[in-house]
Protein backbone atom coordinates (compact mmCIF):
# COMPACT_ATOMS: atom_id res chain seq x y z
CA UNK A 1 0.00 0.00 0.00
CA UNK A 2 1.31 3.44 -0.90
CA UNK A 3 2.95 5.45 1.88
CA UNK A 4 0.31 7.98 2.94
CA UNK A 5 1.19 10.51 5.67
CA UNK A 6 -1.66 12.21 7.50
CA UNK A 7 -0.88 15.46 9.22
CA UNK A 8 -3.60 16.12 11.77
CA UNK A 9 -3.92 18.00 15.04
CA UNK A 10 -2.14 16.23 17.89
CA UNK A 11 -5.19 15.10 19.80
CA UNK A 12 -6.71 13.59 16.66
CA UNK A 13 -3.47 11.80 15.87
CA UNK A 14 -3.23 10.37 19.37
CA UNK A 15 -6.85 9.29 19.25
CA UNK A 16 -6.25 7.39 16.01
CA UNK A 17 -3.10 5.77 17.32
CA UNK A 18 -4.63 4.69 20.60
CA UNK A 19 -7.72 3.27 19.00
CA UNK A 20 -5.86 1.43 16.25
CA UNK A 21 -3.36 0.02 18.74
CA UNK A 22 -6.21 -1.24 20.91
CA UNK A 23 -7.89 -2.88 17.96
CA UNK A 24 -4.66 -4.44 16.66
CA UNK A 25 -2.71 -5.57 19.74
CA UNK A 26 -0.61 -8.13 17.85
CA UNK A 27 0.50 -5.80 15.09
CA UNK A 28 2.95 -2.95 14.90
CA UNK A 29 1.31 0.20 16.28
CA UNK A 30 0.57 3.18 14.07
CA UNK A 31 3.36 5.68 14.65
CA UNK A 32 2.69 8.99 16.34
CA UNK A 33 5.21 11.74 16.92
CA UNK A 34 5.07 15.10 18.64
CA UNK A 35 5.07 16.82 15.25
CA UNK A 36 1.46 15.60 14.97
CA UNK A 37 2.19 13.11 12.19
CA UNK A 38 0.44 9.76 11.80
CA UNK A 39 1.91 7.53 9.10
CA UNK A 40 1.45 4.11 7.54
CA UNK A 41 4.23 2.86 5.29
CA UNK A 42 4.57 -0.09 2.93
CA UNK A 43 2.27 -2.38 4.94
CA UNK A 44 2.27 -5.94 3.55
CA UNK A 45 -0.91 -6.75 1.66
CA UNK A 46 -2.03 -9.39 4.20
CA UNK A 47 -2.17 -6.71 6.89
CA UNK A 48 -3.88 -3.99 4.88
CA UNK A 49 -7.37 -5.22 5.67
CA UNK A 50 -6.78 -5.30 9.41
CA UNK A 51 -5.36 -1.79 9.45
CA UNK A 52 -8.18 -0.54 7.22
CA UNK A 53 -10.86 -2.07 9.44
CA UNK A 54 -9.29 -0.51 12.50
CA UNK A 55 -9.03 2.98 11.05
CA UNK A 56 -12.58 2.81 9.71
CA UNK A 57 -13.76 1.84 13.18
CA UNK A 58 -12.15 4.90 14.73
CA UNK A 59 -13.24 7.43 12.09
CA UNK A 60 -15.82 8.88 14.51
CA UNK A 61 -13.02 9.28 17.06
CA UNK A 62 -10.96 11.20 14.52
CA UNK A 63 -13.85 13.54 13.68
CA UNK A 64 -14.66 14.14 17.34
CA UNK A 65 -11.05 14.83 18.21
CA UNK A 66 -10.56 17.22 15.31
CA UNK A 67 -13.72 19.10 16.27
CA UNK A 68 -12.20 19.80 19.70
CA UNK A 69 -9.08 21.38 18.25
CA UNK A 70 -9.56 25.11 18.03
CA UNK A 71 -5.96 26.28 18.00
CA UNK A 72 -4.66 24.07 15.16
CA UNK A 73 -6.95 24.47 12.15
CA UNK A 74 -6.68 21.94 9.35
CA UNK A 75 -5.27 23.46 6.16
CA UNK A 76 -6.74 22.78 2.75
CA UNK A 77 -3.73 20.64 1.83
CA UNK A 78 -4.11 18.55 4.96
CA UNK A 79 -7.85 18.19 4.37
CA UNK A 80 -7.10 16.80 0.90
CA UNK A 81 -4.66 14.30 2.43
CA UNK A 82 -7.27 13.21 4.96
CA UNK A 83 -9.90 12.78 2.26
CA UNK A 84 -7.55 10.66 0.15
CA UNK A 85 -6.65 8.53 3.18
CA UNK A 86 -10.29 7.86 3.96
CA UNK A 87 -10.90 6.88 0.33
CA UNK A 88 -8.03 4.38 0.49
CA UNK A 89 -9.31 2.96 3.77
CA UNK A 90 -12.82 2.51 2.45
CA UNK A 91 -11.65 0.89 -0.75
CA UNK A 92 -9.89 -1.72 1.38
CA UNK A 93 -12.58 -2.55 3.89
CA UNK A 94 -15.67 -2.43 1.70
CA UNK A 95 -17.46 0.48 3.37
CA UNK A 96 -20.19 1.53 0.97
CA UNK A 97 -20.02 5.10 -0.30
CA UNK A 98 -23.20 7.10 -0.72
CA UNK A 99 -21.90 8.56 -3.98
CA UNK A 100 -23.19 7.45 -7.39
CA UNK A 101 -20.39 7.19 -9.96
CA UNK A 102 -22.77 7.37 -12.95
CA UNK A 103 -24.33 10.64 -11.78
CA UNK A 104 -20.91 12.09 -11.02
CA UNK A 105 -19.66 11.14 -14.48
CA UNK A 106 -22.58 12.95 -16.13
CA UNK A 107 -22.01 16.12 -14.11
CA UNK A 108 -18.24 16.06 -14.53
CA UNK A 109 -18.75 15.84 -18.29
CA UNK A 110 -20.80 19.06 -18.14
CA UNK A 111 -18.05 20.81 -16.19
CA UNK A 112 -15.36 19.72 -18.61
CA UNK A 113 -17.38 20.75 -21.66
CA UNK A 114 -18.13 24.06 -19.95
CA UNK A 115 -14.39 24.70 -19.58
CA UNK A 116 -14.98 26.03 -16.09
CA UNK A 117 -12.02 27.81 -14.47
CA UNK A 118 -13.44 26.66 -11.11
CA UNK A 119 -16.65 24.74 -10.51
CA UNK A 120 -18.16 22.33 -8.02
CA UNK A 121 -21.50 20.57 -7.66
CA UNK A 122 -22.94 18.65 -4.72
CA UNK A 123 -26.15 16.62 -4.93
CA UNK A 124 -27.54 15.30 -1.66
CA UNK A 125 -30.61 13.45 -0.42
CA UNK A 126 -32.79 16.06 1.20
CA UNK A 127 -33.80 14.24 4.38
CA UNK A 128 -30.95 11.81 5.10
CA UNK A 129 -27.93 13.98 4.31
CA UNK A 130 -26.48 11.23 2.11
CA UNK A 131 -24.24 12.81 -0.53
CA UNK A 132 -25.32 11.46 -3.92
CA UNK A 133 -22.70 13.15 -6.10
CA UNK A 134 -19.68 15.41 -5.90
CA UNK A 135 -18.32 16.89 -9.13
CA UNK A 136 -15.33 19.22 -9.36
CA UNK A 137 -13.39 20.78 -12.23
CA UNK A 138 -10.81 23.48 -12.78
CA UNK A 139 -8.91 24.52 -15.87
CA UNK A 140 -6.44 26.35 -13.64
CA UNK A 141 -5.37 23.92 -10.94
CA UNK A 142 -5.94 20.51 -9.39
CA UNK A 143 -9.67 20.38 -8.74
CA UNK A 144 -9.52 17.75 -5.99
CA UNK A 145 -11.49 18.90 -2.98
CA UNK A 146 -13.02 22.04 -4.53
CA UNK A 147 -16.50 21.07 -3.30
CA UNK A 148 -15.22 21.15 0.28
CA UNK A 149 -13.59 24.59 0.05
CA UNK A 150 -15.22 28.03 0.27
CA UNK A 151 -13.78 28.98 -3.11
CA UNK A 152 -16.09 31.89 -3.87
CA UNK A 153 -18.24 34.62 -2.31
CA UNK A 154 -21.67 33.42 -1.25
CA UNK A 155 -23.19 36.51 -2.89
CA UNK A 156 -27.00 36.51 -2.79
CA UNK A 157 -27.14 32.94 -1.46
CA UNK A 158 -26.54 34.60 1.93
CA UNK A 159 -29.92 36.27 1.57
CA UNK A 160 -31.40 32.92 2.69
CA UNK A 161 -29.70 33.36 6.06
CA UNK A 162 -30.67 37.03 6.35
CA UNK A 163 -34.29 36.31 5.38
CA UNK A 164 -34.37 33.51 7.93
CA UNK A 165 -33.12 35.85 10.67
CA UNK A 166 -35.75 38.42 9.70
CA UNK A 167 -38.54 35.83 9.80
CA UNK A 168 -37.34 34.50 13.16
CA UNK A 169 -37.32 38.07 14.52
CA UNK A 170 -41.00 38.40 13.65
CA UNK A 171 -40.93 40.26 10.34
CA UNK A 172 -43.99 39.36 8.27
CA UNK A 173 -43.58 38.37 4.60
CA UNK A 174 -46.21 41.01 3.86
CA UNK A 175 -44.17 43.91 5.29
CA UNK A 176 -43.51 46.36 2.48
CA UNK A 177 -40.16 47.96 1.75
CA UNK A 178 -39.54 50.76 -0.75
CA UNK A 179 -36.16 51.39 -2.34
CA UNK A 180 -34.21 52.53 -5.38
CA UNK A 181 -31.08 51.33 -7.18
CA UNK A 182 -28.58 48.80 -5.87
CA UNK A 183 -28.89 46.17 -8.56
CA UNK A 184 -25.16 45.46 -8.80
CA UNK A 185 -23.71 47.56 -5.98
CA UNK A 186 -24.94 49.73 -3.12
CA UNK A 187 -24.19 53.14 -1.69
CA UNK A 188 -25.24 54.70 1.60
CA UNK A 189 -27.74 56.84 -0.30
CA UNK A 190 -29.54 53.63 -1.35
CA UNK A 191 -30.02 52.61 2.28
CA UNK A 192 -31.29 56.01 3.44
CA UNK A 193 -35.05 56.40 3.07
CA UNK A 194 -35.93 58.86 0.35
CA UNK A 195 -39.63 59.41 -0.33
CA UNK A 196 -38.90 61.00 -3.69
CA UNK A 197 -36.44 58.43 -5.04
CA UNK A 198 -37.71 55.21 -3.43
CA UNK A 199 -40.10 54.49 -6.29
CA UNK A 200 -40.16 50.68 -6.08
CA UNK A 201 -42.04 48.93 -3.30
CA UNK A 202 -42.31 45.15 -2.75
CA UNK A 203 -43.29 42.90 0.16
CA UNK A 204 -40.58 41.16 2.15
CA UNK A 205 -41.90 37.87 0.73
CA UNK A 206 -40.60 38.87 -2.71
CA UNK A 207 -37.13 40.17 -1.85
CA UNK A 208 -35.47 36.73 -2.03
CA UNK A 209 -37.02 35.65 -5.33
CA UNK A 210 -36.16 39.01 -6.90
CA UNK A 211 -32.81 39.19 -5.09
CA UNK A 212 -33.54 42.81 -4.23
CA UNK A 213 -30.28 43.93 -2.61
CA UNK A 214 -31.34 47.28 -1.17
CA UNK A 215 -34.65 45.90 0.09
CA UNK A 216 -32.85 43.16 2.04
CA UNK A 217 -30.30 45.66 3.36
CA UNK A 218 -33.03 48.05 4.53
CA UNK A 219 -34.97 45.30 6.30
CA UNK A 220 -31.81 44.07 8.01
CA UNK A 221 -30.97 47.59 9.15
CA UNK A 222 -34.47 48.02 10.59
CA UNK A 223 -34.88 44.69 12.34
CA UNK A 224 -31.47 43.07 12.95
CA UNK A 225 -28.10 43.90 14.44
CA UNK A 226 -24.65 42.47 13.71
CA UNK A 227 -24.62 40.15 16.73
CA UNK A 228 -28.00 38.68 15.83
CA UNK A 229 -26.89 37.96 12.26
CA UNK A 230 -23.58 36.47 13.42
CA UNK A 231 -25.38 34.10 15.78
CA UNK A 232 -27.87 33.15 13.09
CA UNK A 233 -25.10 32.48 10.57
CA UNK A 234 -23.40 30.18 13.07
CA UNK A 235 -26.69 28.30 13.51
CA UNK A 236 -26.75 27.77 9.72
CA UNK A 237 -23.31 26.13 9.82
CA UNK A 238 -20.91 29.02 9.24
CA UNK A 239 -17.62 28.41 11.02
CA UNK A 240 -18.35 24.67 11.33
CA UNK A 241 -16.89 21.64 9.56
CA UNK A 242 -20.37 20.03 9.72
CA UNK A 243 -18.75 16.84 10.94
CA UNK A 244 -16.59 16.39 7.81
CA UNK A 245 -12.84 16.40 8.45
CA UNK A 246 -12.10 17.44 4.86
CA UNK A 247 -14.49 20.41 4.89
CA UNK A 248 -13.01 23.89 5.26
CA UNK A 249 -15.56 25.87 7.31
CA UNK A 250 -17.39 28.68 5.58
CA UNK A 251 -16.89 32.16 6.94
CA UNK A 252 -19.30 35.02 7.48
CA UNK A 253 -17.60 38.21 8.63
CA UNK A 254 -20.41 40.50 9.75
CA UNK A 255 -19.11 44.04 10.43
CA UNK A 256 -20.39 46.37 13.14
CA UNK A 257 -20.23 49.47 10.95
CA UNK A 258 -23.85 50.13 9.85
CA UNK A 259 -23.40 50.39 6.09
CA UNK A 260 -20.92 47.49 5.95
CA UNK A 261 -23.42 45.44 7.98
CA UNK A 262 -26.17 46.28 5.48
CA UNK A 263 -23.90 45.24 2.61
CA UNK A 264 -23.08 41.91 4.26
CA UNK A 265 -26.75 41.17 4.97
CA UNK A 266 -27.55 41.70 1.29
CA UNK A 267 -24.74 39.44 0.05
CA UNK A 268 -21.97 41.95 -0.72
CA UNK A 269 -19.88 41.19 2.35
CA UNK A 270 -16.93 39.00 3.23
CA UNK A 271 -18.93 35.77 3.22
CA UNK A 272 -17.64 32.62 1.52
CA UNK A 273 -19.10 29.13 1.36
CA UNK A 274 -18.30 25.76 -0.19
CA UNK A 275 -20.59 23.81 -2.49
CA UNK A 276 -21.00 21.24 0.29
CA UNK A 277 -22.16 23.92 2.72
CA UNK A 278 -24.39 25.40 0.02
CA UNK A 279 -26.18 22.05 -0.23
CA UNK A 280 -26.61 22.02 3.54
CA UNK A 281 -28.12 25.53 3.48
CA UNK A 282 -30.72 24.38 0.97
CA UNK A 283 -31.37 21.19 2.91
CA UNK A 284 -32.23 23.14 6.07
CA UNK A 285 -35.16 24.69 4.19
CA UNK A 286 -36.06 21.38 2.55
CA UNK A 287 -36.06 19.67 5.97
CA UNK A 288 -38.46 22.10 7.58
CA UNK A 289 -35.77 23.97 9.49
CA UNK A 290 -33.49 21.12 10.57
CA UNK A 291 -29.80 20.88 9.73
CA UNK A 292 -29.06 17.25 8.80
CA UNK A 293 -25.25 16.77 8.59
CA UNK A 294 -23.94 15.48 5.25
CA UNK A 295 -22.83 11.85 5.12
CA UNK A 296 -20.43 10.14 2.71
CA UNK A 297 -20.84 6.56 3.97
CA UNK A 298 -24.01 4.47 4.02
CA UNK A 299 -25.00 3.86 7.62
CA UNK A 300 -23.08 6.83 8.99
CA UNK A 301 -26.04 9.25 8.90
CA UNK A 302 -26.43 11.50 11.94
CA UNK A 303 -29.42 13.08 13.59
CA UNK A 304 -30.30 16.61 12.64
CA UNK A 305 -30.68 19.68 14.84
CA UNK A 306 -33.30 22.38 14.58
CA UNK A 307 -32.04 25.68 13.20
CA UNK A 308 -35.29 27.59 12.60
CA UNK A 309 -38.96 26.96 13.25
CA UNK A 310 -41.17 25.15 10.76
CA UNK A 311 -43.12 28.35 10.07
CA UNK A 312 -39.91 30.10 9.05
CA UNK A 313 -38.87 27.15 6.90
CA UNK A 314 -42.25 27.15 5.11
CA UNK A 315 -41.90 30.85 4.34
CA UNK A 316 -38.36 30.34 3.04
CA UNK A 317 -39.49 27.41 0.91
CA UNK A 318 -42.13 29.59 -0.72
CA UNK A 319 -39.57 32.34 -1.37
CA UNK A 320 -37.22 29.83 -2.98
CA UNK A 321 -40.02 28.27 -5.04
CA UNK A 322 -40.88 31.76 -6.29
CA UNK A 323 -37.23 32.26 -7.26
CA UNK A 324 -37.53 29.41 -9.75
CA UNK A 325 -41.09 30.01 -10.94
CA UNK A 326 -41.02 33.79 -11.35
CA UNK A 327 -37.77 35.18 -9.97
CA UNK A 328 -34.08 35.20 -10.81
CA UNK A 329 -34.00 31.45 -11.53
CA UNK A 330 -36.97 31.49 -13.91
CA UNK A 331 -34.98 31.89 -17.12
CA UNK A 332 -32.62 28.96 -16.48
CA UNK A 333 -35.22 26.56 -15.08
CA UNK A 334 -37.92 27.61 -17.52
CA UNK A 335 -35.75 27.01 -20.57
CA UNK A 336 -36.22 23.78 -22.50
CA UNK A 337 -35.66 21.04 -21.62
CA UNK A 338 -37.40 21.57 -18.30
CA UNK A 339 -37.19 19.42 -15.24
CA UNK A 340 -40.11 16.97 -15.01
CA UNK A 341 -40.93 18.42 -11.58
CA UNK A 342 -41.05 21.70 -9.67
CA UNK A 343 -37.93 23.11 -8.04
CA UNK A 344 -36.99 25.76 -5.50
CA UNK A 345 -33.75 27.58 -4.85
CA UNK A 346 -31.68 30.73 -4.62
CA UNK A 347 -29.39 32.22 -7.22
CA UNK A 348 -26.32 34.26 -6.51
CA UNK A 349 -23.90 36.22 -8.66
CA UNK A 350 -21.00 38.53 -7.99
CA UNK A 351 -18.29 40.00 -10.20
CA UNK A 352 -14.89 40.86 -8.78
CA UNK A 353 -13.77 43.79 -10.90
CA UNK A 354 -10.19 43.52 -9.61
CA UNK A 355 -9.66 39.93 -10.75
CA UNK A 356 -12.22 39.82 -13.54
CA UNK A 357 -13.71 36.64 -12.06
CA UNK A 358 -17.47 36.19 -12.14
CA UNK A 359 -19.14 33.89 -9.58
CA UNK A 360 -22.56 32.33 -10.07
CA UNK A 361 -24.44 30.16 -7.57
CA UNK A 362 -27.56 28.08 -7.28
CA UNK A 363 -28.60 26.19 -4.17
CA UNK A 364 -31.96 24.49 -4.02
CA UNK A 365 -34.02 21.32 -4.10
CA UNK A 366 -36.64 19.38 -6.05
CA UNK A 367 -39.52 18.76 -6.06
CA UNK A 368 -40.36 22.09 -4.46
CA UNK A 369 -43.33 20.87 -2.42
CA UNK A 370 -41.89 17.51 -1.32
CA UNK A 371 -38.08 17.70 -1.61
CA UNK A 372 -36.10 14.58 -2.46
CA UNK A 373 -32.78 15.92 -3.74
CA UNK A 374 -30.79 19.00 -2.82
CA UNK A 375 -28.28 20.61 -5.17
CA UNK A 376 -25.58 23.25 -4.85
CA UNK A 377 -23.63 24.47 -7.86
CA UNK A 378 -20.95 27.15 -8.02
CA UNK A 379 -19.11 28.28 -11.14
CA UNK A 380 -16.31 30.84 -11.19
CA UNK A 381 -15.85 32.15 -14.73
CA UNK A 382 -13.68 34.69 -16.47
CA UNK A 383 -15.19 37.27 -18.80
CA UNK A 384 -15.63 34.49 -21.37
CA UNK A 385 -17.95 31.77 -20.10
CA UNK A 386 -19.86 28.74 -21.37
CA UNK A 387 -22.08 27.70 -18.43
CA UNK A 388 -23.35 29.25 -15.22
CA UNK A 389 -24.55 27.77 -11.98
CA UNK A 390 -28.37 27.86 -12.34
CA UNK A 391 -28.23 25.92 -15.63
CA UNK A 392 -25.68 23.54 -14.15
CA UNK A 393 -27.84 22.93 -11.07
CA UNK A 394 -30.89 22.16 -13.19
CA UNK A 395 -28.98 19.73 -15.40
CA UNK A 396 -27.38 18.09 -12.36
CA UNK A 397 -30.82 17.49 -10.87
CA UNK A 398 -31.98 16.11 -14.21
CA UNK A 399 -29.05 13.70 -14.31
CA UNK A 400 -29.64 12.58 -10.73
CA UNK A 401 -33.36 11.98 -11.15
CA UNK A 402 -32.73 10.20 -14.46
CA UNK A 403 -30.47 7.72 -12.71
CA UNK A 404 -32.44 7.39 -9.48
CA UNK A 405 -36.04 8.11 -10.44
CA UNK A 406 -38.41 9.92 -8.09
CA UNK A 407 -40.82 8.66 -5.46
CA UNK A 408 -43.21 11.59 -5.15
CA UNK A 409 -46.43 12.44 -6.89
CA UNK A 410 -44.93 15.80 -7.83
CA UNK A 411 -42.69 14.36 -10.52
CA UNK A 412 -45.20 15.26 -13.25
CA UNK A 413 -45.36 18.92 -12.26
CA UNK A 414 -43.18 20.98 -14.56
CA UNK A 415 -41.29 24.07 -13.43
CA UNK A 416 -43.17 27.17 -14.46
Amino acid sequence: MQRLPLVVPLCAGLAVAAAVDALLPERAPVNTVMTTTVATSAIPSDEEQAIADAVEAVEPVVSAAMQQVTDAPVTAAVAAQVERAVEVIRSNNGARSTRDADIEARINSMLQQGQTPYAAVVVMEAHTGRVVAIAEHSTRENSKGLAFKPIAPAASVFKIVTASALLESGVSPSEEVCFHGGKTRMKQSNIDDNARRDNRCIPFGDVVSQSANVAVAKLATRHLDPDALRIHAADWGFGSSLGLAQLTPSKANIPDEPFAFAEAAAGFGDVKISAMHGAVLASIVANGGELVPPSLVVGAERAGKRVVGQKTARALRQMMADTVSKGTGRKSFGASPRLPMSAAGKTGSLTDYKTGLDTSWFVGFAPADNPELVVAAVVVNTGVWHIKAPWLAKESLRAAFRERGTTTASDKVASR
